[in-house]
């Protein structure tokens, strides 16, 4: 029987981590014990993305942080399990994807309001948004395919077959490539955006969840939850041309200054890797759970949530020292690109 919950990224049960917390259950008091990071940025280092959309699949919300401040401005009810959360370029909505609901949550980030919730179908989980601001693409990982959103039209215009459990979705900056990770497929599926056509398929690690492409739209990278690795994937020779290790449960990744960051489940740390030399840097102990990450517009900061936590956390992408910590709501997920730009940048 199917679940309408967001599966895990492993069916095997949680396990006690080297520190001895437990991973079965979230901690209901954590929150209440998070105090701001003294070493905030001021207005003057602050990065050029201002706003994070983090939605919290446990208490069915999503709350907005100021990253100048780190501190939460509003929090929204979002039914269904919410999950994904796409922002367009122009940083003036965000999208976020509620599996048990099926349903599609589209937010004013200039008023902080929810605008329109549209009915989608399957396993809403990974979304994208076009750099022209539509269509949005959604994974449907029940139904193994490409959900192709009109908000405009409230309707889905296409479905596009990919393989089995697709889960993590990113665009090249032109708009012309969109790349499904299909999770129980092992592999990624390559999509022109122009014919709504998977025109490759890639062999990755096992499984891949997250997939990241670089700023130049010349590579793209899997996390690979049960082999460990990332796969890095060449656009233009269409093929694996290296596979990196990293911690254990390997979710999502960010770019910034040349590094990739990646978030490793289980080994509660944050993986960076030189994308040049294909190196490993440092892994970034941080909290428990870490999922999903994101780069700031000036690739100063990575920040990334942690589901057991209930925290947002900044890393400082040169010192790679954590330079403070946010609470969120219960369970942050944060699939996808949940850093909004300033406005009007």
């Amino acid at each position: 029987m199917k679940s309408t919950h967001l599966p895990r990224p492993s069916k095997a049960p949680l396990q006690r981590g080297a520190t001895g917390r437990r991973r079965g259950i979230i901690p209901l008091l954590i929150s209440l014990a998070i105090i701001i990071s003294p070493c905030q940025a001021t207005a003057s280092e602050a990065s050029l993305s201002n706003h994070a959309y983090i939605t919290n699949q446990n208490d069915n919300s999503l709350s907005i942080i100021d990253l100048k401040t780190l501190r939460a401005l509003k929090t929204l009810n979002i039914p269904g399990k919410p999950a994904g959360i796409a922002v367009n370029k122009t940083g003036t909505k965000a999208y976020v994807t509620s599996p048990a609901t099926k349903s599609l949550t589209i937010i004013d980030t200039k008023t902080q309001t929810i605008t329109q919730t549209m009915p989608l179908r399957g396993g809403p989980l990974g979304i994208a948004v076009h750099p022209k601001g539509e269509p949005l693409y959604v994974a449907d990982w029940f139904n193994h395919q490409i959900l192709v959103v009109s908000p405009s039209k409230r309707e889905i215009t296409h479905k596009i077959p990919v393989g089995r459990a697709p889960a993590g979705l990113d665009l090249t900056p032109d708009g012309h490539l969109l790349i499904s990770a299909d999770r129980d497929s092992h592999q990624i599926s390559l999509i022109n955006t122009q014919t709504n056509r998977v025109t490759k398929t890639i062999k990755v690690g096992k499984p891949p969840f997250g997939i990241t492409i670089d700023p130049k739209g010349t590579r793209a990278y899997t996390a690979n939850v049960k082999s460990n690795d990332v796969s890095i994937i060449d656009l233009a020779q269409q093929k694996v041309i290296s596979t990196v290790p990293v911690g254990n449960r390997p979710y999502a990744s960010a770019i910034a200054q040349n590094r990739l960051f990646v978030s490793d489940q289980y080994s509660e740390t944050v993986t960076v890797i030189d994308i040049k030399t294909l190196k490993t840097i440092k892994k970034i102990p941080v909290g428990e759970y870490p999922e999903g990450i994101a780069a700031s517009q000036d690739e100063r900061f990575i920040y990334v949530v942690c589901w057991f936590s209930n925290q947002l956390m900044r890393i400082d992408a040169e010192t790679l020292k954590i330079t403070g910590i946010a609470p969120t709501g219960e369970g942050p997920r944060a699939f996808g690109r949940f850093l909004a730009p300033t406005l009007g940048k």
